[in-house]
């Protein structure tokens, strides 16, 4: 991994860190709500589907938009702590009862539950989890996979990542640079 990917990162992380502990935290989340739901447009998320979001962060704006405005059950996992006790005063503020959050490990995290599988861009080890995921997931499960545009590769030093043992179902340019592949098992 490239050392602009990691520091992307970091700085990511630490934005999403400081703007959840201010008011702005409700203005991101509804700046982003429109771009997150035309990007699941592809996935066709419905009422009885489970859904995990590896990487929600401390401020779970994919989920809580998904989670406003389609009923379904979402569990978002992050492995920093303070991110997961931020993330679920958030969500709670939004009196949300269809999501839950956990402190939780890509490579560890049970997944054979979900029906839809939400990998952040910044999720790392990528192989590893998605070698995991195409092993334990269940096998009609489906995977949307957040990566930047193609025209970033060169800045984070990595062309598309596209694990093997999935096959692409669709894809969606979002408006903040970000690409997401809706993948199945092959």
């Amino acid at each position: 991994m490239q050392k602009s990917k990691r520091a992307h990162d970091k700085l990511f992380i630490m934005a999403e860190k400081m703007l959840s502990s201010t008011f702005l935290r409700h203005a991101y989340i509804n700046f982003f709500e429109k771009a997150t739901l035309e990007e699941f447009e592809m996935a066709g998320i419905e009422r009885e589907h489970n859904v995990l979001h590896i990487g929600c962060g401390p401020l779970p704006n994919t989920i809580i938009s998904l989670a406003k405005n389609i009923d379904a059950s979402y569990v978002g996992i992050d492995k920093d702590k303070e991110a997961v006790e931020t993330a679920r005063k958030i969500v709670k503020e939004y009196g949300l009862k269809n999501v839950m959050i956990e402190e939780g490990d890509a490579l560890s995290y049970p997944v054979k539950d979900f029906d839809f599988i939400i990998i952040s861009f910044g999720v790392e080890p990528k192989e590893k989890v998605f070698e995991r995921l195409r092993k334990e997931m269940k096998e009609d499960a489906k995977i949307v996979y957040r990566k930047t545009w193609d025209f970033m590769d060169v800045i984070y030093g990595r062309k598309d990542f596209l694990p093997s043992g999935f096959k692409v179902v669709a894809f969606h340019n979002r408006r903040d640079f970000i690409k997401s592949y809706l993948l199945e098992k092959v």
